[in-house]
């Protein structure tokens, strides 16, 4: 207990320790209930003040971080409400131990590390923009020591400091341990390159010294490796600390112990519906710069600003959450999947109640212009962090009906046909795929897309598959268009009668209907009567996977390389769903009537 002899300010351990609570913090309890106490002199207070960094350090010693929080959540409001009621004779000491608050936490917390860093900046980042920026940096606080979370996918709006932010956390990560390395990747180089720079001023500023004290041994030069895209600290472990290159650049042989960074990929409005560019981003995701790490510890941080359903920070988020679902959390804007792997937040520039998140950057009159003059598509996506599908992808994922089960009554039997229903869609080019989606027709009159062939092979190679699949869903009613081989719909009649199967009829269709006026005629059907498989529930590279892949990236307003998926689509809403001459088949063993 804390008490007063004399003049002098002592403080008397306690004989017995309770084990959850550390000798270090009931001294700095004491501390604290004399610095919050009227009964005691400024003089006093001081030098209760004076005894909290020297008992911290000792805590230190034994827990790194147990002190620093602490210090903050209780330390540092306790001096600032000192600042505050004291006189001037003491304002400037009181505040130079506030300060060193500040130094200590900042060697663990980033927030505070942040805030020390910026302490003597007349135009600051963070301190404005907490409310909307504190979430992202409490983020990477947990990636740099929770061993369990692997992933960070953060979208924001432009101008909130994304990068700024990153900046940061890079330079603090180097205090933590000086051995760390990282890979930053970004679109641009002139880009790439200012992050690097500013890094390097961070590392090698007074203040980065002040918090990470073994800095103050090489006098602000910390490098004996001093290029721009490639630069070492003395005396680290790592070959290289840090490490930039564009997405055009070449990763081959770079490794990164810490985290590989994607900063802003996408170059902005002119690329938000260039596919082929997200999708070069995205392959060198999964072929290169996933294996740039040095060992299994690596953490994968993508920041950016949204542009589309394709841009690559979506495509992971769906790699992810395909893994493992995302759940909400008490923070605002932030998912975490369940198996604690990987932490998504989405912040929008107006939030639920139409008000702007950061009046800093984006005023309230500012934000309202901004969404009624900006395309409704590209104002989803990039200001609110939503991605719709572009002008012309009528089919994207996001305009389609999805099921998690096939319907089911109450009493558990099955709301849906026996038997199934199918297109087929040969192949005219050797690029072209096979295309063969299978559906079942609920009794709630919508068609469930259960499975597929889609394949680019030729189809002497696929006959099998294809007879096996009408086997194995039972399919009843087959439709081909036949457009080239006539003798398609005989070969598989014959290949089922030799594997005893009677119950599919087929039939041929010719079109000579415009294929894109087909598909357009279609897709009001293909969206409001055809229900496709979640997600979640089909892997990316399977049939079912590259079908819907290349459905939902089929547009009106660009060239497209491949049409099947939409057309096999559209052949089932107008040959099945619309036929209204068919009769909904019943399958019967024809085998029982002697035929």
């Amino acid at each position: 207990m804390a008490y007063k002899k004399g003049d002098k300010i002592v403080i008397k351990n306690k004989p017995k320790q309770d084990n959850k609570i550390n000798k270090y913090e009931e001294i700095l309890k004491d501390l604290s209930l004399i610095l919050s106490s009227s009964k005691y002199q400024e003089v006093d207070k001081l030098e209760c003040a004076n005894m909290l960094l020297p008992t911290l350090e000792n805590w230190f010693i034994e827990d790194e971080f147990k002190p620093i929080k602490y210090a903050k959540n209780k330390l540092i409001p306790l001096l600032s409400d000192c600042i505050e009621k004291t006189t001037d004779k003491y304002m400037p000491d009181f505040f130079e131990i506030y300060k060193n608050l500040y130094i200590f936490c900042a060697r663990r917390d980033l927030e505070c590390f942040i805030d020390y860093m910026e302490w003597d900046m007349p135009k600051k980042v963070l301190a404005p923009r907490r409310n909307v920026l504190k979430p992202y940096v409490d983020a990477l606080q947990k990636i740099a020591f929770d061993s369990k979370i692997e992933y960070l996918i953060v979208s924001l709006p432009p101008n909130f400091g994304k990068s700024y932010i990153l900046n940061n956390f890079t330079a603090w990560s180097y205090g933590i341990d000086i051995n760390n390395s990282n890979l930053r990747i970004s679109y641009s180089y002139d880009l790439v390159a200012g992050f690097s720079r500013t890094i390097k001023s961070l590392v090698s500023s007074p203040k980065f010294a002040d918090v990470f004290n073994q800095y103050k041994l090489y006098g602000g030069k910390c490098f004996d490796v001093d290029q721009l895209d490639n630069w070492h600290i003395k005396n680290s472990i790592a070959p290289k600390s840090h490490i930039i290159r564009t997405r055009e650049g070449s990763t081959t042989g770079e490794r990164a112990n810490f985290a590989i960074i994607f900063d802003d990929l996408c170059k902005g409005a002119e690329e938000a519906n260039n596919i082929t560019a997200h999708e070069k981003n995205y392959n060198s995701w999964t072929t290169e710069w996933w294996n740039r790490k040095a060992n299994n510890n690596v953490k994968y941080i993508f920041v950016g600003t949204l542009w589309c359903p394709e841009d690559i920070l979506n495509r992971v988020k769906n790699d992810r959450e395909q893994l493992s679902p995302f759940v909400d959390t008490d923070i605002p804007y932030t998912q975490i999947t369940e198996d604690g792997s990987t932490i998504l937040i989405r912040t929008p520039m107006l939030d639920e109640n139409g008000k702007t998140t950061c009046p800093e950057i984006y005023s309230q009159a500012n934000a309202e212009f901004i969404q009624k003059t900006t395309d409704p598509i590209l104002f989803s996506a990039v200001y609110q962090q939503d991605p719709k599908a572009p002008t012309g992808r009528e089919f994207a994922d996001e305009l389609l009906l999805h099921y998690n089960q096939l319907p089911l009554h109450e009493d558990g039997t099955p709301a849906y046909s026996n038997g199934s229903y199918a297109v087929l869609d040969p192949a005219r080019k050797g690029k072209d795929n096979v295309a063969m989606p299978i559906h079942k027709h609920g009794d709630d009159d919508f068609y469930y897309m259960v499975d597929c062939i889609f394949q680019q092979k030729p189809m002497t190679d696929l006959y099998d598959l294809i007879v096996d699949k009408i086997i194995e869903h039972t399919i009843v009613e087959l439709v081909i268009e036949n457009n080239t081989d006539t003798s398609l719909k005989s070969l598989i009649d014959m290949k089922l009668k030799e594997k005893n199967y009677f119950l599919c009829n087929i039939r041929e269709k010719y079109n000579t209907a415009n294929k894109e006026q087909r598909i357009k005629d279609s897709r009001g059907i293909v969206k409001s009567r055809i229900k496709f498989k979640e997600k979640t529930s089909y892997l990316p590279n399977s049939d079912y996977g590259r079908y819907m892949k290349n459905l939902s990236y089929y547009s009106f307003d660009y060239p497209n390389l491949h049409d099947d998926a939409p057309d096999a689509s559209s052949m089932m809403a107008s040959e099945i769903i619309l036929n209204k001459t068919i009769s909904k088949p019943i399958p019967i063993d024809r085998r029982e009537y002697g035929i």
